[in-house]
């Protein structure tokens, strides 16, 4: 994009996903995936599926995010305006949540569990709100972007907990994992779906979007979202549902898990790759090719 068309053309978002935008895309789905894992494990006291998602939202997506804000010394004064960012609220969440997990697998105090879930849960759903409350890209802006997030956290965090159980030979507690991913699955791929329709037919930006996710950046979406994010982990559950979780290998389990953690970062790419701010000057007709 040329510099005299900036914002006159529809332009795409850069500080999010290029650049050092990488790391906060990476953080966004670590810190998710960390939080779903602990909080459906917590609900059948696997420790260790625990311990993990505990270290990758801390470790791994709290250290993206410190890294990619630049100055992380600095970083206390995010906490200091909840009432007014989002950031700052999720900030806080992924503090609170941290702090509580770590008193509770140290002292498996169950109270203090069942406050860490609530703070868990409210990790995951706060990259959705933040990106939804940026008014000027039609692809975030929708009610829609928050649920799906949530979803997708607590079936990555399902997934990753089935793993775990199945490593330990817990067929039984599998099999209602299993549920939940079952649940968990067709309400992404119904989400997926409804979220890209509706954005299609929101704005003509809208719909510049949607081209750009599905045609544009085809091969990630087409490969990454839909085939290794939705097909193969339906193919797994299928095969789980008909025979049992017990009558499937371990392999493709674990084959499953790995694809659909792949899908939900592809996903995530895709959607702030895909972020087209509205011009400043108005457009109208068909979307602008040249992005």
């Amino acid at each position: 994009m040329k510099p005299f068309e900036w914002m006159v053309k529809r332009t795409p978002q850069t500080e999010w996903i290029k650049g050092r935008g990488i790391m906060l895309w990476l953080a966004f789905f670590f810190i998710e995936l960390g939080a779903g894992t602990f909080l459906v494990a917590s609900l059948y006291s696997n420790t260790t599926a625990m311990v993990a998602g505990w270290i990758m939202c801390g470790f791994i997506g709290g250290g993206l995010h410190l890294a990619y804000l630049g100055k992380p010394l600095r970083f206390f004064r995010i906490f200091l305006h909840p009432q007014t960012s989002w950031v700052s609220r999720g900030l806080l969440f992924v503090s609170l949540f941290l702090l509580l997990g770590l008193v509770g697998l140290l002292t498996e105090a169950a109270g203090v569990i069942v406050l860490a879930d609530i703070f868990a849960f409210l990790a995951v759903i706060y990259g959705g709100f933040a990106m939804a409350y940026v008014n000027g890209i039609p692809l975030w802006n929708t009610a829609l972007l928050p649920v799906l997030y949530t979803v997708s956290g607590l079936l990555g965090g399902a997934e990753v907990t089935l793993g775990f159980t199945i490593a330990s030979g817990n067929i039984a507690r599998g099999e209602s994992i299993d549920q939940w991913t079952r649940a968990l699955l067709a309400g992404f791929l119904l989400l997926v779906i409804v979220y890209l329709i509706t954005v299609r037919y929101t704005s003509v930006t809208g719909q510049a979007s949607v081209r750009l996710i599905m045609i544009k950046l085809s091969a990630a979406f087409w490969i990454g979202t839909v085939g290794l994010g939705m097909i193969v982990p339906t193919l797994v559950v299928s095969a789980s549902l008909i025979g049992g979780i017990g009558s499937v290998q371990a392999w493709v389990l674990y084959a499953g898990v790995v694809c659909g953690s792949i899908g939900d970062l592809t996903m995530r790419y895709l959607i702030l790759r895909g972020g087209l701010y509205n011009p400043l000057v108005p457009t109208y007709g068909r979307p602008q090719e040249s992005l």
